[in-house]
């Protein structure tokens, strides 16, 4: 189990009540639809000083109308919830080693991510943006570059087109996934952990999108989102597409690209930037082969 953060959890359910629909709850409100004689209990809860218990934090969310990922979410931070533990390396390469035959012959990029958004493997295709240049994969994977830095940080990209629509659908992607985990050390490190890898700039993009994407009751999840690059004059449309890797507890997923059939030309474009740009020797690059062992991080 966590520790408790009664100080967040506090702030959590404060802000739940002040955010309620169709309009916000008061303190005084929110003790007399628990039946409580005064607002102390309230008071104590929401300043960090008292630790509710399991039936009292269901008996919040049903008050205040939160659904059950934000229920999940108070137990959480009441330290009643545990965290995600991952499988043993060996446990986690055996079945990611099945893979590395499809992944690696596939034309266009296909990658593999942790719940964290952490990369483990890479197919060489990822290079062509690179003009090739494999050993860029290698030094992500080495010094622990994840999904949501390489969608933000200006100094990894060499090309345009990672604009405001793929970073919200990373961060939409990151928190839908991980929306029972948000009480989780790793989750609650951001955005804080990003300012030590990010610019200024770019840190204070991550902030503003982080603040802005919130997964809600209502929001439906893409299934083939679209990202639209263009490097020089060649401009590429892919759908890609998310398979959770059910054999590892769907804490992995395989994301690969897939050129959008437009009728406007774009797949043939597609398939002549990557044939062209295509490595001699293809490769799929894993993050075992690398220092960083992600499954003690």
């Amino acid at each position: 189990m966590t520790e408790p953060n009664l100080k967040l959890l506090g702030q959590a359910i404060k802000t739940f009540r002040e955010q309620a629909q169709p309009q916000k709850i008061s303190q005084f409100r929110l003790a007399t639809l628990m039946h409580w004689e005064g607002t102390a209990p309230v008071v104590e809860i929401e300043k960090g000083r008292r630790h509710p218990r399991p039936e009292t934090l269901n008996a919040l969310g049903d008050v205040l109308q939160l659904s059950p990922a934000d229920i999940a979410y108070l137990h959480g931070l009441a330290g009643y919830r545990p965290v995600t533990v991952m499988p043993p390396i060996e446990q986690i390469k055996r079945v990611l080693q099945t893979l590395i035959p499809d992944i690696t012959q596939r034309l266009y990029p296909v990658y593999v991510m942790d719940y964290q958004f952490r990369f483990w493997m890479m197919n060489s295709a990822i290079a062509a943006y690179e003009e090739g240049n494999e050993d860029h994969l290698g030094d992500m994977l080495q010094y622990g570059v994840d999904g949501l830095r390489m969608s933000f940080d200006s100094r990894l990209l060499p090309h345009e087109g990672f604009g405001e629509i793929v970073e919200r659908e990373t961060l939409f992607r990151f928190k839908a996934m991980n929306l029972y985990r948000r009480h989780e050390p790793f989750y609650l490190a951001y955005p804080e952990r990003m300012q030590e890898v990010l610019t200024a700039e770019d840190y204070a993009r991550f902030v503003q999108r982080w603040q802005e994407v919130d997964v809600r009751m209502q929001d439906v999840y893409p299934i083939t989102p679209q990202i639209e690059e263009c490097i020089g004059e060649t401009r590429m449309i892919f759908n890609i597409h998310m398979v959770e890797i059910v054999h590892l507890d769907r804490l992995f997923f395989v994301a690969y690209y897939e050129p959008k059939d437009d009728g406007a030309g774009n797949r043939e474009r597609c398939e002549a930037f990557f044939t062209r740009n295509e490595p001699k020797n293809k490769t799929c690059v894993c993050a075992w082969d690398y220092s960083l062992n992600k499954a003690e991080v």
